[in-house]
């Protein structure tokens, strides 16, 4: 099993959480005895403890008993002994009064005292005692072994108050047609037939352990409604749950399984009290339990609004709307208020720009901005919807189904991202509710966590945070020994998807004319080499792995890295099939045996991993061919021979040569010219400047397709000409050329903080004033100018450099505009020849 040493502890304690006190040490040491000569201090509940204390107390028990072997007795008042050791589970002491969910933890010899302001705040107490014992959240989900301890110690001390950043915490199962239903319906409870009480059970578990406290529910064709299987709602009130429903199901309908009339009838407009009348069921059926009411209307599936016929009317229409909702509300939960009722409303998709045209939405209820399905948040608040009372949120995407491709399948989107998106949501006041689109949860396990995690401390984090936790989570899991090994392994995982997806792996747009990759036959080797590195490394560390350990790393680092690799093969295989007419039938069985590869890989997770137990929880491609296709990738297809001249071989890449060798007074981070072009990843900047007040140019380690994008921090950073920040270059030109000399941008896609500016910056060029560039279009998901730059991950612009660059030595200055700018790479074409962006080799001195 993974050894976590007590070191790994500290360390884990030190970069995931804050600095704790009681942590675990050696049972020589002095501490508090959790199990101590195979008997454990008792868990003594506090009086009239709620459902969640008891259900969180009997699973720190069994977490107690899983790494020692031994259980701990729950008792509900202490024992008699005033001096045996025992575990005090304390509710709302006066210490933590009005604080939400909030825990306290702290040990002497005789008592460790766990005290919660609320019943959640006190579970999540004992469930990170769970951790700190060596009890990974995903020990059931993702088979994540325990190391077996004779002794169990705690050291002695109190820590300091530990509270969430967001109110809202929460996960969206969505997607889940071909994952978590026919694993819930045929393995896990085919009594149910369903996802039912015993499988949301385990996921209300798996919540609470990550610090989550809210659900919407799945809710696709194949889900029967949440609401209608007995026991889904009242075992979401013993764990304390509570209950939402997505943008396109208000009032906690699901309307898919549950709007038995006929499809046009739900409107508004001419079917008002039949609605209403919808509605008001499950208003009445929710009185007891937490809720928070999702307001609006759209259609029956994720589709626009039935009834009116123009933006005018929809944004009056959805008005009253609100209004007939809370009088709902009022009469049967509120006393009369609506106020008093939690309340939201989501402007996804459409409804946006309803919402940006001049919809109203009562100042009460909690306004959540949506990304736009591939990370990247669509809207931010502006200081007068930072002061409304219901506050503000953000609606996430972990997986997607949708145009202009889906991505259903493996984990990819990189913590980096994931952070700089919602850490710039959260300065600009998002902070009542997070909630992440996790698909059927499976194989989005680490952004499900990092996402809640992150939920948990926005208020404590720095760029930094990504990458300590992913090596921090695979110390964790896997053991200190193998964590680095781990962590890089992801982290060129991540990479590599940043620059297409698996799903991805096509450069037309669906029901468009084929069209060939973008790369150059070079650079697709070098990308297959990449994989091919990361296969190789990840089989070492699997080779290295205790038997005990092998199904978790399965699942969460080998088959996301092994099915992203076989993809990449499948597709690239095939395109040089047609470039390369001499060695197609060679390719093309490559290809066929990557997509074989692929089946192997998704039939062994399903039907030998954990002996079984997760049997039908994977789909190659997150859904089977054919369904949903104008979402999925075409499958690659032979090229046709006869209209295909012979072609030679891939060149092999070109060694430096003497030219592009660094000159004699090059310094240490500058860059130097190779033939004809300058390239430059802009976190390699060779001096920075920053704003009087601190903010200034930052790197996010993991971020963009370098791994080194830049951004400006804190992102509500007021910019002036006079304050703005800038990083410098230095570059070295050493060819003359008629040709234009034209500089190359590339940003990350994200939407401009402030809607109609664009995305500003400027760049000066030694002393000359700066430049301003922008882009202020393509933000619309209908257009195929954003399609495509979700699909790569980048959005591109360029300058014709105004005066020519003699050679010498120059400084580029990458100055400050906007906030919310995220810089990827910056390449200065002299004139060579730029196939790509990534085909230049960078000679930056290291």
């Amino acid at each position: 099993m993974p050894r976590v040493s007590l070191a790994l502890t500290a360390f884990l304690l030190f970069a995931v959480h804050a600095r704790s006190a009681v942590e675990l040490v050696e049972s020589s040491q002095p501490g508090f005895p959790l199990v101590r000569e195979n008997s454990a201090a008792p868990i003594v509940l506090p009086p009239s403890a709620p459902e969640l204390v008891r259900i969180a107390a009997r699973d720190f028990a069994d977490d107690i008993a899983a790494v020692s072997g031994v259980r701990p007795v729950i008792m509900d008042t202490p024992p008699s002994d005033p001096s045996a050791p025992r575990i005090e589970l304390i509710l709302s002491p006066a210490s933590l009064s009005g604080r939400w969910e909030a825990f306290q933890v702290s040990a002497t010899p005789r008592s460790l005292i766990v005290a919660g302001s609320d019943r959640r705040g006190l579970a999540y107490g004992v469930y990170e005692l769970s951790r700190r014992i060596g009890v990974s959240p995903w020990h059931w989900w993702a088979d994540v072994p325990v190391t077996h301890r004779e002794a169990l110690s705690l050291s002695l001390g109190s820590e300091p108050v530990a509270q969430p950043a967001v109110k809202y915490r929460g996960i969206f199962i969505n997607d889940e047609d071909w994952g978590l239903v026919p694993w819930a319906a045929k393995t896990f409870e085919p009594e149910v037939g369903n996802l039912g009480p015993k499988t949301y059970s385990k996921l209300f578990e798996l919540m609470l352990r990550l610090r989550a406290n809210t659900l919407w529910p799945g809710m696709h064709p194949s889900t029967t409604p949440f609401h209608q299987v007995p026991g889904n709602a009242a075992t979401a009130d013993r764990y304390a749950i509570v209950l939402g429903s997505s943008h396109a199901e208000p009032m906690l309908r699901n309307n898919v399984g549950e709007w038995s009339a006929p499809k046009d009838t739900y409107n508004y407009l001419t079917h008002r009290d039949g609605v209403l009348a919808y509605w008001e069921q499950r208003i009445r059926e929710r009185t007891s339990g937490e809720s928070i009411f999702t307001l609006g209307m759209r259609g029956i599936h994720d589709s626009p609004i039935v009834g009116p016929k123009s933006q005018p009317e929809r944004i009056a229409t959805l008005e009253k709307i609100f209004a007939g909702q809370r009088d709902l509300l009022a009469r049967h939960l509120g006393g009369g208020d609506p106020a008093r009722v939690s309340q939201l409303f989501c402007p996804y998709k459409e409804v946006l720009d309803d919402y940006n045209a001049g919809l109203r939405v009562p100042d009460d209820v909690t306004l959540l901005w949506p990304d736009d399905n591939f990370g990247y948040i669509r809207r931010f608040g502006t200081p007068a919807e930072q002061s409304r009372s219901g506050g503000l949120g953000v609606y996430y995407h972990a997986s997607y189904l949708g145009a202009p491709l889906a991505w259903l399948w493996i984990d990819t989107l990189p913590p980096a991202l994931l952070w700089s998106e919602m850490m710039r949501a959260y300065e600009h006041g998002a902070r009542t509710f997070w909630i992440v689109n996790v698909g059927d949860l499976k194989n989005t396990e680490r952004s499900t966590e990092f996402f809640l995690d992150l939920a948990w401390r926005a208020d404590r984090t720095n760029p930094d945070f990504p990458a300590r936790f992913i090596a921090a989570t695979a110390a964790r899991d896997f053991g200190d020994e193998h964590a680095s090994s781990i962590a890089s392994i992801l982290a060129r995982h991540h990479s590599l998807a940043a620059a297409r997806k698996p799903e991805h792996l096509q450069w037309n747009l669906p029901s468009t004319p084929y069209a060939p990759t973008t790369l150059t036959p070079t650079e697709i080797d070098q990308r297959l080499s990449s994989y091919a590195t990361l296969v190789r490394d990840t089989d070492s560390v699997a080779a290295a792995l205790p038997a005990a350990a092998q199904d978790a790393f399965f699942q969460l680092v080998a088959y996301p890295v092994y099915s992203a690799a076989a993809a990449n093969e499948r597709y690239f295989n095939a395109e040089l099939a047609r470039l390369f007419p001499t060695r197609a039938d060679t390719l093309l069985a490559a290809s066929r045996a990557a997509s074989s590869r692929i089946n192997e890989l998704t039939a062994r997770y399903n039907n030998d991993t954990a002996g079984g137990k997760w049997r039908g929880i994977v789909t190659v491609n997150g859904a089977p061919p054919g369904v949903w296709k104008k979402y999925q990738p075409d499958t690659p297809t032979p090229p046709p021979s006869e209209s295909q001249p012979a072609a030679p071989s891939p060149p092999a890449p070109a060694p430096l040569s003497p030219a592009h060798r660094p000159p004699p007074d090059a310094r240490p981070g500058d860059f130097v010219e190779s033939g004809g072009v300058v390239s430059i990843h802009a976190g390699h900047f060779t001096a920075r400047t920053d704003a009087p007040d601190a903010a200034g140019w930052r790197v996010i380690p993991g971020l963009g397709r370098t791994g080194s994008a830049v951004t400006v921090l804190p992102s509500n950073t007021v910019i002036t000409p006079d304050n703005a920040p800038r990083l410098s270059y230095r570059f070295q030109v050493s060819t003359s050329s008629s040709r234009p000399q034209v500089l190359h941008v590339r940003l990350l896609p994200t939407h401009p903080l402030v809607s109609g500016k664009g995305l500003r910056f400027a760049f000066a060029l030694n002393d000359a004033p700066p430049a301003q560039l922008a882009i202020t279009s393509g933000f619309d998901p209908k257009s195929d100018a954003w399609k495509q730059r979700v699909l790569a991950n980048a959005a591109e612009t360029s300058l014709t450099l105004p005066a020519r660059l003699a050679p010498g030595w120059h400084t580029l200055h990458l100055v400050a505009v906007d906030a919310g700018v995220v810089i990827d790479k910056i390449v200065i074409d002299l004139g060579g020849l730029l196939p790509s962006y990534d085909g230049p080799p960078e000679t930056r001195l290291q």
